[in-house]
């Protein structure tokens, strides 16, 4: 969703509609006085805002005295183009291994439940799509639980929106050597790295502490390649991608550092730009942990074909 410029009583007028789209008969709405303090608005831009929605037959409101006024009616369909979401899109790595394309699945799988156009868009590289995120190009990015946590710490635009606990970003990363003769990093190796990855360039650096080892900037995507240049000694990629894709002859190990439980690199996290007000609950209302687990889990198994979007 790419930002628009509104007059107030615009810009309130789309938050309480994507309030209302949250919503379901029965519910209580908030007060004139809640919402002009949460969107620092006037009185009568609020009641404007609510006329507007009622006047269109977007919504049905009843008042219930001291108890406050409660929801009686929606007209979803109605009330969508009120919330200027549009078409909504979600942008994770490029989903050539089973857990990516498992994942891809699931959420596909999850946001057909909804009634808005939803897409993917494909992106290797998680500083790739965090600066998408940030510009709201996306509306969801699809992260390493590692990722989200370095990225919330460092981008106060960022809100987690759902950590998938359980479900599966990717294998864990394997440190692969192109001389069959070598089970460790030496001086004087040199090491594909992709700084776009985070987990990845970040691993490959903590594995390289105290050593004198060259850094080759290499697009993750071309890793492949390095098995045909050979210009470099080791570097690290997800497990899946190798073995599902090219099943190389080459020394292997499983890394596995201290504060970088493996955990946080296999489990995925969606996060959001918190300017995007109330799609966290949007999303929530679709994308559930239990469901997407089961949808992954089917496709991994081959209960169920793959979907890219």
């Amino acid at each position: 969703m790419k930002p628009t410029f509104y007059k107030k009583t615009g810009l309130a007028t789309i938050n309480i509609a994507r309030d209302f789209y949250t919503m379901q008969p029965g519910d209580r709405v908030p007060t004139i006085a809640e919402y002009t303090q949460r969107f620092e608005v006037s009185r009568g831009i609020v009641q404007k805002a609510i006329a507007t929605l009622e006047e269109d037959a977007c919504i049905q409101t009843q008042k219930n005295g001291v108890k406050g006024t409660f929801v009686t009616g929606i007209d979803y369909e109605k009330l969508y183009p009120y919330t200027n979401w549009g078409s909504l899109t979600g942008t994770m790595p490029v989903p050539m291994t089973l857990s990516f394309s498992s994942l891809t699945t699931a959420i596909c799988e999850e946001m057909e439940k909804s009634p808005f156009p939803f897409s993917f868009a494909y992106v290797t590289g998680s500083e790739k799509r965090l600066a998408a995120l940030k510009e709201m190009i996306y509306d969801f990015i699809i992260v390493s639980k590692s990722s989200a946590e370095r990225y919330l710490s460092e981008n106060d635009f960022l809100e987690r929106a759902i950590e998938l606990t359980g479900c599966i970003y990717s294998e864990p990363y394997v440190l692969y050597f192109l001389d069959d003769q070598k089970t460790e990093i030496e001086d004087g190796m040199r090491m594909a790295v992709d700084c776009n990855s985070i987990d990845q360039y970040t691993i490959s650096q903590k594995l390289c502490e105290g050593k004198d080892v060259a850094f080759v900037q290499t697009p993750y995507a071309s890793f492949s390649e390095l098995l045909v240049k050979k210009n470099v000694d080791c570097f690290i990629y997800r497990r899946d991608g190798w073995y599902n894709n090219f099943q190389p002859d080459l020394n292997q190990r499983v890394v596995e550092l201290p504060g970088y439980p493996l955990e946080e690199v296999t489990t995925p996290v969606i996060l959001i730009n918190r300017e995007n007000y109330g799609f966290k609950k949007l999303l929530s209302q679709y994308i559930t942990v239990e469901k997407t687990h089961e949808i992954q889990e089917k496709v991994i198994s081959g209960e169920c074909a793959v979907k890219f979007f």
